[in-house]
């Protein structure tokens, strides 16, 4: 301890750093342009930074604003009810849904429906199936030549018949009337259309109206998926917008207008011919002036 004091009495300077050990390199002096590229790369990083924080911020936006506005409402359906099954099913269905809404005053039904495809039923009884339908042109405006016929194929060919309990599938209850008539077409015009959007595979339907008692005047409606595209596009309440079906004399005027819109232009006598091959072909000629 002696020595330490004197050391310090003397001014003796205390022992220095050791020497640097050989093999170790002395540190790197950074340049001024490296710091300059790393501020640059930090600047770069954090704009990154920044941009990826809005896109994250914008997802989160868009996401509380679907969450809260909720599940787009589903589209309207096109009727309360459908048919379900085959496409024979579902026609055999649609007939005889439609023939137990419609009545006559007594509170009968109006008719019975028979559903398949065209067919004609010979003297013997036997049935014979229809290959073409040749629809003739309304000719009473001038604007049709008698041989525009329009040829269609059958195939895709639904047909319903309204039959009566009367005579020849006539009704037997009161009178044939334009009221009658009009909520026939009615029936006929209801089939049609759940026939085209629930029976994918039907290009045309034909209705055939009971005939008179006398057997004279048997008419029919047909139909085919273009003349009727804007009512299959909208629910079927806007075109028979009755909440109930009518009975003979209660058609909306709306309705009436409807009938008279799609129906009346497609309304056809009917008769058969035999092609070259023997099968039976439909004619149907316009009702003109009914």
């Amino acid at each position: 301890m002696a020595d330490d004091v004197r050391k310090i009495a003397t001014g003796a300077q205390p022992p220095s750093a050791p020497p640097a050990v050989a093999g170790t390199k002395p540190a790197r002096v950074e340049s001024r342009a490296e710091r300059a590229r790393r501020a640059a790369y930090r600047s770069r990083f954090a704009l990154l930074y920044v941009v990826l924080a809005v896109v994250a911020g914008g997802a989160l936006g868009a996401l509380v604003v679907l969450v809260s506005r909720g599940s787009p409402a589903p589209a309207a359906a096109w009727s309360s009810w459908q048919p379900t099954g085959t496409s024979d099913q579902r026609v055999a269905q649609i007939a005889s849904k439609t023939a137990g809404k419609y009545d006559l005053p007594s509170g009968n039904q109006l008719v019975t429906i028979t559903a398949g495809p065209p067919s004609v039923t010979g003297p013997d009884g036997t049935s014979f199936r229809v290959n073409a339908i040749a629809v003739r042109p309304d000719t009473s405006r001038g604007q049709a030549d008698a041989s525009d016929i329009n040829a269609v194929n059958a195939a895709g060919t639904v047909m319903y018949q309204l039959c009566g309990l009367g005579t020849s599938c006539s009704i037997a209850e009161g009178k044939a009337t334009v009221a009658r008539g009009a909520l026939l077409r009615r029936e006929a015009l209801e089939l049609a259309l759940y026939t085209f959007k629930y029976v994918k595979a039907t290009d045309s339907v034909l209705v055939l109206l009971p005939p008179r008692p006398d057997g004279k005047a048997a008419a029919a409606v047909f139909l085919e998926r273009s003349d009727v595209s804007p009512e299959l596009a909208r629910p079927l309440s806007d075109t028979l917008s009755a909440p109930l079906t009518p009975g003979i004399g209660e058609i909306s005027a709306a309705e009436v207008r409807v009938l008279e819109r799609i129906t009346r232009p497609r309304l056809y006598t009917y008769g058969y011919v035999q092609g070259q091959n023997g099968s039976p072909i439909m004619v149907l000629t316009p009702v003109l002036g009914s």
